[in-house]
């Protein structure tokens, strides 16, 4: 659960006009997630390593087992997608954290 853009607004004014108040941790915490520059992104491309990572763990199994050409067809096209989506993610990752060698090798 991300914070919008309203719950970030409302916490900030409530710091504002009690500026000795702690926030509460639920409240530091969506300040915390706030900061994080692409943070859907980065989420998003992170589910998709460990879903690839589970996928190479499961094709040696296939390999040897009677294969659904339908549900492997179906498969390829959803590791398609998502390779393009992940790809999309990782761009906008590399625009805000500065010049470092992924923004080098993902624009060449």
């Amino acid at each position: 659960m991300l914070p919008t853009p309203e719950e970030k607004h409302k916490i900030q004014e409530a710091t504002i006009c009690n500026p000795y108040l702690p926030l509460g941790s639920a409240e530091q915490f969506f300040m915390m997630l706030s900061s994080i520059s692409e943070l859907p992104a980065r989420l998003k491309l992170w589910i998709f390593k460990l879903d690839y990572e589970n996928m190479q763990k499961t094709d040696s199994i296939t390999r040897v087992s009677k294969v659904d050409f339908e549900e492997l067809s179906n498969n390829i096209a959803k590791i398609e997608v998502d390779c393009k989506e992940s790809w999309d993610h990782l761009k906008a990752i590399v625009k805000h954290d500065g010049p470092t060698q992924i923004k080098l090798n993902v624009f060449q």
